[in-house]
């Protein structure tokens, strides 16, 4: 990016990011120790089913055009990722299930995608409103990126939720949808 006024949030939005990382790491050590990371590590690694995903975050770390990325990764990864994973997943799914203690530590995730939602969206549709060439453009990078994501999660929805998997990303799918024709 350039200057402080792109830089800066950014930054703070990454580190974010960082700390949602190491956060679940504790969750996982504290819910089960060193050899369960190990074992989600594995599945990352060579576990089909993660793969496209895999695959997909790989991809946007190669995109050399800093608001390409930003669509990609804050707009589109994570506005399908965090509520398909904490508010469909965690929220919904594992407290029915008896997970209201995952629900609990998991809260913050839910609470930071809310307030970063607000930026991340502040940011596309001032970019949108400067030209309607920047407004072509941003639409172009939504949609190859949405595509990508959303088949990138299609397997992990699947193993998260079963023979309903693909329902519930639609959910999301719809509900992000709606969140960008705001946009402009």
């Amino acid at each position: 990016g350039y200057g402080t006024a792109v830089t800066q949030p950014c930054m703070y939005h990454g580190m974010d990011h960082l700390g949602i990382a190491q956060y679940l790491t504790r969750i996982g050590l504290w819910l089960a120790g060193t050899a369960e990371l190990e074992d989600g590590r594995s599945h990352w690694l060579g576990d089909g089913r993660w793969q496209p995903l895999r695959r997909q975050v790989e991809n946007s770390l190669v995109v050399k055009d800093w608001f390409e990325l930003f669509v990609a990764q804050n707009l589109v990864q994570d506005g399908l990722l965090y509520p398909l994973v904490y508010a469909h997943f965690v929220d919904r799914r594992l407290n029915a299930e008896g997970g209201s203690a995952v629900s609990m530590v998991c809260a913050f995730m839910n609470e930071w995608f809310a307030e970063s939602t607000r930026w991340v969206d502040a940011t596309i549709k001032t970019a949108a409103a400067e030209s309607p060439a920047n407004a072509a453009l941003i639409a172009g990078w939504l949609a190859y990126w949405r595509d990508r994501v959303r088949e990138a999660l299609l397997p992990v929805a699947e193993l998260a939720f079963d023979q309903d998997g693909e329902k519930v990303l639609d959910t999301v799918t719809e509900a992000f949808d709606a969140r960008v024709a705001k946009l402009g």
